[in-house]
């Protein structure tokens, strides 16, 4: 294949680019539960907003204290319709959790699945990925309580230190350095996945300490990052144009806003990608089978004895011609 020639961010986009049905199915699923979830916070703003003054001044440019004004009035109370939005992001985060094993089947073959293929393979590894999920929780709380230690430690500097800078500083350090962790524990239980789909493994702990002592030796973390940070640009971009946006076009800032979470999804089945063919390409770090396989070994064969010919009786003197 073409792709053998490729690096393995290459390949990984060429494979998502190959599969692109499963990130827009993606990507659908994920604006249906955006819009579901904003809805009644939605409908409450307009019927307490209508045509008023308050509206007026929200709709065609942001007045920062009209919306906290807005804020404190009893019919107006955001927070109630937060949990319906928090609802619907669980319910994405289970969706996508689910059809992993189908998206990683797919990369697999590099074929298109049906839906029975799709779905059976999301309900195959959909139980074992729950349970690298909630392993895949200690090293995130780990990496959680390095920054608030490392935040901590950049404020207790940043009071002492002279310039005022010096905290910021070490605070953006510290935001960073537990993003650079967070993407690796992410790209250990990628690979855990990934095993757990190419070797059909059931057991998970097993499992996850094989990914832990591949991912050391796999070269892939700064792929990872590489991707992650593509990713990250075109959300500042978007962003960036954004803020010049005037506010009379809502349009024009949905689609800015749908192109960031596309290419947040993007990025991220794009790693994923990258895990399934960097897996693929070493057979050699895919353990070896339960079985050893002995080659035959001629079996020594023993001598046939010999046969002394039969007793004919004894010699007749010859006749008389």
């Amino acid at each position: 294949m073409a792709d053998e020639q490729k690096g393995v961010v290459a390949a990984g986009f060429s494979l998502l680019w190959r599969r692109q049905g499963v990130l827009w199915w993606v990507f659908i699923v994920n604006l249906v539960c955006g819009a579901m979830g904003t809805l009644p916070a939605m409908t409450q703003l307009r019927a307490a907003l209508g045509r008023n003054l308050a509206g007026e001044k929200l709709t065609h440019g942001f007045d920062v204290p009209m919306f906290f004004e807005l804020m404190r009035l009893p019919n107006v109370n955001i927070m109630r319709s937060t949990t319906m939005s928090y609802a619907f992001a669980f319910l994405f985060f289970l969706f996508m959790l689910f059809v992993t094993g189908g998206i990683l089947e797919t990369y697999r073959l590099d074929r298109k699945l049906n839906t029975g293929e799709f779905f059976a393979a999301s309900g195959a590894f959909f139980w074992r990925f729950v349970r690298l999920f909630l392993l895949s929780i200690i090293p995130f709380v780990i990496v959680g309580m390095m920054y608030q230690g490392l935040d901590k430690l950049a404020d207790h500097i940043g009071d002492r230190a002279i310039a005022d800078q010096v905290g910021i500083f070490l605070s953006w350090g510290a935001t960073l350095i537990s993003m650079l962790l967070a993407l690796w524990v992410r790209l250990w239980f990628d690979l855990a996945q990934v095993r757990a789909v190419v070797q059909s493994e059931r057991g998970m702990w097993r499992n996850v300490w094989k990914a832990w002592r591949i991912s050391w030796g796999a070269g892939l973390y700064w792929k990872y990052v590489v991707i992650a940070l593509l990713a990250w640009i075109v959300a500042g971009l978007c962003l960036g144009i954004w803020t010049h946006v005037p506010p009379t076009a809502p349009l024009l800032t949905f689609l800015l806003l749908q192109l960031i979470i596309l290419a947040q999804l993007a990025s991220r089945l794009w790693q994923l990608a990258g895990a399934m063919t960097w897996y693929q390409r070493h057979p050699e770090l895919v353990p070896a089978p339960a079985f050893v396989e002995v080659s035959p070994v001629p079996a020594e064969t023993t001598p046939a004895p010999e046969i002394p010919p039969a007793d004919s009786g004894p010699e007749l003197p010859p006749a008389d011609a």
